[in-house]
């Protein structure tokens, strides 16, 4: 009888040990397809356009370009090309890049020509993007830029309006609009404007 009892009590614990086992390799398994349903945050390619940098604002990351666009003049009568300013905000990992290498001098303080492997190694490690590394001390007013825009993949909510993935809310939203509109993934400084074009 006692014999009964303690091999009764060893597979009583025996199942309670593997029942324990079991739920935590369950728990585990569930925490790693929760973690791999979680996706990247997704962005789509909305296209490139070169512009002239008015404003640099570092405060809270965006930029005020300038544009050439064709519009109508009714005194005219006919299409005009006309400046037109937009602010945009750059992404959290925004690429800088200078599309020509920056200028470097002598002792003497005479420009000097980089050699083939100075300008390997100041192209960096990611050879296949254009231009050389820069950051945002580099942007400055009356650049010209190349600007690469990229937004957040968009779908319609209730109400007719459009929002983003996941997120409900009006289109006067100022919040909301920053974070649906385009913003700069990549900046590549081509040049400068130079001084006498406002003198036209």
């Amino acid at each position: 009888m006692v014999i009964l009892r303690f091999a009764f009590a060893f597979l009583l614990l025996l199942c309670l040990t593997f029942s324990f086992s079991f739920g935590q390799d369950k728990d585990k398994k569930a925490e790693d397809k929760n973690a791999k349903a979680d996706p990247k945050e997704k962005w789509i390619p909305v296209g490139q356009v070169v512009a002239i940098l008015k404003e640099v604002r570092e405060s809270d990351k965006s930029v005020v370009i300038s544009i050439q666009t064709q519009g109508y003049s009714p005194q005219a009568k006919r299409f005009v090309a006309k400046m037109e300013s937009h602010t945009l905000f750059l992404k959290d990992d925004v690429k800088i890049r200078l599309l020509n290498p920056p200028d470097a001098f002598d002792d003497k303080g005479r420009a000097k020509k980089y050699t083939p492997k100075e300008l390997k190694e100041l192209k960096g490690d990611d050879l296949k993007t254009p231009g050389y590394p820069a950051d945002f001390s580099d942007l400055k007013n009356d650049s010209i830029v190349n600007l690469t825009l990229m937004q957040k993949p968009l779908k319609p909510v209730r109400g007719g309006a459009t929002g983003l993935v996941g997120v409900a809310g009006k289109k006067d939203d100022p919040e909301l609009a920053r974070e649906l509109g385009p913003k700069i993934s990549s900046i590549v400084i081509l040049g400068v404007v130079p001084d006498n074009a406002y003198k036209r």
